[in-house]
């Protein structure tokens, strides 16, 4: 009879024990899935800046070329009318130049608008970075 009684205690704590650790595992797997939740939200925020920062890139080098090719039209009309080669020389001297000039302005505006993009889209992602290596490096409660 006392073993019989041993038993039973003994198998009332293995089911104890059993049921902490299965407590234990469902609690470290909410935590794991609340993380991904998260990391995944991350990556759509910062998926969203990349877009909105991509797009706003496209219509400055829409801009750029129409206002070159309007540029560029202006200038050939008027080779079209020089009376002397000193006149064709000038139009495209000024024409050159202000290409150059307008060329190094954008370049310097959308390599701005590119480092903004980038802080932007990387924002979400820095401190989701550090969220999960906290998470991952605290030891479970198993």
């Amino acid at each position: 009879m006392a073993k019989t009684k041993k038993a039973a205690t003994v198998a009332t704590v293995a089911k104890a024990a059993n049921g902490e650790a299965a407590a234990t595992l469902f609690a470290n797997y909410e935590r794991l899935a609340d993380l991904g939740r998260e990391n995944f939200a991350a990556v759509l925020r910062a998926n969203a800046a990349l877009s909105q920062g991509l797009e706003e890139i496209g219509k400055e080098v829409i801009l750029y070329a129409r206002r070159s090719f309007e540029q560029a039209a202006e200038t050939a009309t008027a080779l079209l009318g020089a009376k002397t080669f000193e006149d064709v020389f000038q139009l495209n001297s000024e024409f050159a130049k202000s290409n150059l000039e307008r060329l190094i302005e954008r370049s310097a505006k959308l390599s701005e608008m590119g480092a903004k993009v980038a802080n932007e889209a990387l924002a979400p992602l820095g401190s989701r970075v550090e969220a999960t290596l906290q998470t991952l490096s605290k030891p479970s409660a198993a």
